[in-house]
């Protein structure tokens, strides 16, 4: 029997590949928010690397990857920090999808430019985080909404802007790639 060279059928092997490299990156992203990022506060909070990777993600390879590393990240998430399974996959799946609140795609004037990805953070991380306190009311806490809006997520946007600055390159680095991969199936 002759040896089989070239694709795999319907692209099987690359899907493998994505699933992999998906799991592998957000798992990761889900380490270090879990492990490293809650020691670091600076205006009182911690940067949100997960949601940052989640709207980068989303504007590098599209929607369809922002909610699959949304739902995978935000369950790892869950799991890790004991809140209700779930909880931060709805929020970072809608936080995914902030791309379109922003009328802005990745083929426009800022495609190459850092401001993009900044501004859709900086609209994402209150969506965000609404929806986590939303999701806290429904299951009876007392949400002070103004304080947790202005003391938290207001100085969590700014810190997730900053990290854009830094994951973003490394993300689109890596999109890239596994363009660069996929064409060579």
């Amino acid at each position: 029997m002759p040896e089989r060279t070239g694709p795999s059928p319907a692209g099987t092997g690359r899907n493998f590949t994505d699933l992999y490299l998906t799991l592998t990156v957000v798992a990761l992203a889900v380490l270090i928010q879990a492990t490293l990022l809650t020691r670091v506060r600076v205006l009182g909070v911690s940067p949100d690397l997960l949601l940052v990777a989640v709207v980068a993600w989303s504007l590098l390879q599209g929607a369809t990857q922002g909610f699959i590393w949304g739902f995978i990240g935000g369950l790892g998430l869950d799991l890790v920090a004991g809140m209700p399974l779930g909880t931060s996959s709805l929020a970072l799946m809608a936080a995914s999808a902030s791309r379109f609140l922003a009328g802005l795609s990745t083929n426009s004037v800022f495609a190459g430019n850092l401001l993009l990805p900044i501004f859709i953070v900086v609209l994402a991380t209150p969506l965000h985080g609404w929806i986590i306190l939303l999701t806290g009311q429904l299951r009876g806490l007392r949400i002070d909404w103004i304080t947790s809006t202005v003391r938290v997520i207001g100085p969590e946007m700014l810190l997730n802007a900053l990290l854009v600055v830094l994951v973003y390159p490394v993300l689109r680095w890596l999109a890239t790639r596994i363009g660069a991969q996929q064409m060579e199936w």
